[in-house]
């Protein structure tokens, strides 16, 4: 994190006359007033949304969390496209079950189907919610944005809610180019932005995040989501919004800094990857690959006989390479697999990529 991060804690610690009042009482529900204003402040001037309100959340995940309680009931859908962002999908399930999860299909370049969407909304009219994540998780795409203005148009016609989610607004490349559905033509009364301060400024332990809605939203949607915050964490932890406060003061400009380490470690993830077909590289973190669907790999005693070869592929490299990526049936997105390339240091990156290109050899070709 920021030294600025570090030197916001200590401050708030170590002041006895500070410490009583900012730590250890709660938190109003929409977040201590320093720091919504702060995130008002930056979204007004990075992002473009001016008639908006902020509610700081115990990070991205409980951000999604409050907007599924919020406005999906018995017998509504949400959609989302695979291969998605898992903790969507379970959010979705828990509250709605199932049925309530209607998969969208993406393109080879990693682009949700607006085709499918259109249709989809004109037949289903029990599709209350759509979710886009961009830059992507798990594609590792970033989305223009005369691609999501077509969405929230698309969105906007069929009167349904869309979720843009943009943890990782500054995770893009070129380095600074940033593709988040801002300043949109129209209105975006029906779009719920959702932010982290977790990916961006390393603060994922902290669990701060938070969710942008547009003043004039129909049925009271901001109210709504102070309820549902309301009931769940009372309000987000004092402590970790001092730490935001001490992130934003280090900016953008420091987050780009720290993006930019991890060129090379991408570079040498796709060369490792490299026989294999590849998604992402444009966005976030994470690429994608595709294995053969001609793969056969003996199964083990171990092995459940019902498992798919992409989960089996990545429990091989765990136990034969010592390395741990993510199988695309967890996203909805089977025979692919998905790698992270910035939870290493350099150095360690360059080892897991090597042993990667070995597990890869051994298994794939």
């Amino acid at each position: 994190p920021p030294d600025t991060c570090t030197k916001a804690l200590q401050h708030a610690v170590m002041d006895p006359n500070l410490s009583s009042s900012l730590l250890h009482t709660y938190s109003p529900a929409q977040g201590m007033p320093e720091l919504v204003q702060a995130l008002q402040d930056k979204i007004a001037t990075e992002n473009g949304l001016t008639q908006h309100d902020v509610m700081v959340t115990v990070g991205a995940n409980q951000a999604y969390m409050n907007v599924v309680l919020t406005l999906l009931t018995e017998h509504t859908k949400a959609v989302v496209f695979a291969p998605y962002y898992f903790n969507h999908v379970m959010a979705i399930q828990m509250t709605c079950g199932d049925d309530a999860v209607v998969v969208g299909p993406t393109s080879r370049e990693g682009i949700p189907s607006i085709e499918w969407l259109e249709q989809t909304l004109r037949d289903q009219p029990d599709i209350r919610l759509v979710t886009i994540v961009n830059p992507g998780n798990p594609t590792g795409v970033s989305l223009s944005k005369e691609y999501l203005q077509e969405v929230v148009d698309l969105c906007r016609r069929h009167g349904v809610w869309l979720v843009l989610d943009c943890t990782y607004e500054y995770f893009t490349k070129p380095q600074g180019h940033q593709p988040l559905a801002t300043n949109f033509e129209n209105s975006d009364e029906h779009v719920i932005y959702i932010f982290s301060l977790s990916k961006s400024y390393s603060l994922a332990g902290y669990r701060c995040g938070y969710t942008v809605t547009h003043k004039q939203a129909a049925a009271n949607l901001f109210e709504s989501l102070l309820k549902v915050q309301d009931t769940i964490p009372i309000g987000p932890p004092r402590i970790s919004q001092v730490v935001a406060l001490g992130a934003l003061q280090a900016g953008k400009d420091w987050v780009y800094k720290q993006y930019h380490t991890l060129d090379h470690s991408r570079d040498i993830i796709l060369e490792s990857l490299r026989p294999l077909v590849t998604m992402g590289g444009t966005g976030s973190m994470y690429v994608m690959a595709r294995l053969p669907e001609s793969l056969q790999i003996p199964r083990s005693t171990s092995d459940d006989d019902d498992e798919a070869m992409d989960v089996m592929v990545c429990k091989r490299l765990v136990k034969e390479y010592g390395i741990a990526i993510i199988p695309g049936s967890f996203c909805g997105f089977p025979g692919w697999i998905r790698v992270c390339y910035a939870n290493l240091p350099p150095a360690k990156c360059q080892e897991a990529a090597k042993r990667l290109k070995m597990g890869i050899a051994e298994f794939v070709l």
